[in-house]
């Protein structure tokens, strides 16, 4: 076992291990009856520390939780030209013209986007969420090329879902993430025409939610309610999170279903946590084996604790080892921003 791999496993084990812990034990007492869906990125720790806990019957779960292969740009790229899909997608900040928008959050290549609207309008500069509603007007007359581009992509997707269970009328999806306004949730939830419900780190707007004629209903574990710029450091800096709970893939943008029936995801761009991700590897094995030995020795933490000890790897410098510092990246492609280091943006 070598130096590097002894620290980012010890790391592991002391940034992710302690609330990876209260998690489950909340997901536990919620989960009766459930499908548990875990949705990626983030998930796939959750995936990995779930299915370890129930094989060793540490945890009781009715159901194998499953790992689903989603973004919000591939599910708004499925729905695209509705309505619901535009007022999720327009909220969230961009700065650009409207050819990157189409790319960088619906996930059209750039020559659907020309195929499907007029270039005078993809060179129109936006800036959201202020011009959220001036993009939906000039999107409406192309809404029904646009959907019809993507009809591959929404049968997929849907295929894929009915795969995995989410369309089982006997079982009751109960999604897992890190947060934190729940838009993935209720895309699917609009996605699927069934109630569904969602467990977070943090719920940013918890509660019950109409979309259509169905609810989604979001529970946050360690806070309720935080909002952006209100100094919640777990929200404010839950990048540090983001960076370390995430696949050895990058972000889903598109997916078809092959001959044989198979599924082909096509994934954007990967940040350093997916080229190195052997060292990321060594980080979830040490949350892994501390949420499995707390479950073993019956340890728990309050919620102060977790926030406690988030304040010190996030505020702290040298709270993060050096061998961890190269996996602190993450793709913001759907803002417009690229890659983005949370350590530098941090000063930490």
């Amino acid at each position: 076992m070598t130096e590097t791999y002894t620290a980012l496993k010890e790391f592991g084990g002391s940034f992710l291990g302690p609330s990876l812990t209260v998690y489950a034990r909340e997901l536990e007492n919620r989960a009766n009856s459930k499908l548990p869906v875990c949705l990626a990125r983030e998930g796939w720790l959750f995936y990995e520390l779930l299915t370890q806990l129930r094989h060793q019957r540490l945890i009781h779960l009715d159901y194998a939780p499953v790992y689903l292969r989603l973004s919000r740009t591939l599910l708004f790229r499925a729905m695209l030209g509705e309505s619901l899909t535009y007022s999720i997608a327009m909220k969230m900040d961009f700065e650009g013209n409207m050819l990157q928008l189409m790319m960088k959050r619906f996930g059209l290549q750039m020559h659907e986007a020309y195929s499907c609207l007029p270039a005078e309008l993809l060179l129109m500069s936006v800036s959201l969420p202020n011009d959220g509603q001036k993009v939906i007007e000039w999107l409406e007359p192309y809404n029904e090329p646009l959907a019809k581009q993507v009809e591959a992509t929404r049968s997929a997707t849907s295929n894929y879902f009915r795969s995995l269970g989410l369309c089982d009328a006997s079982l009751a999806p109960l999604m897992l993430d890190v947060g934190y306004s729940g838009s993935i949730q209720k895309l699917c939830t609009n996605f699927l025409s069934r109630d569904t419900q969602g467990l977070y780190y943090i719920a940013s707007n918890p509660g019950e939610h109409i979309i259509g004629d169905n609810k989604a209903v979001l529970y946050g574990v360690f806070r309720e309610g935080a909002q952006w710029k209100e100094n919640y450091t777990m929200l404010e800096r839950s990048l540090l999170l983001e960076c370390m709970m995430t696949a050895p893939h990058g972000q889903v943008v598109d997916i078809r279903q092959a001959q044989d029936n198979e599924y082909v995801f096509f994934y954007g761009r990967e940040a350093s946590s997916q080229r190195y991700y052997q060292n990321l590897q060594a980080v979830l094995d040490g949350a892994i084996e501390a949420v499995t030995q707390a479950f073993q020795q019956d340890v728990t933490y309050s919620v102060s604790e977790i926030e406690q000890l988030f304040e010190v790897f996030a505020n702290k410098p040298g709270a993060i080892p050096k061998a961890a510092w190269h996996l602190f990246t993450a793709d913001d492609d759907i803002t417009g921003n690229g890659i983005v280091n949370p350590l530098k943006i941090f000063g930490i």
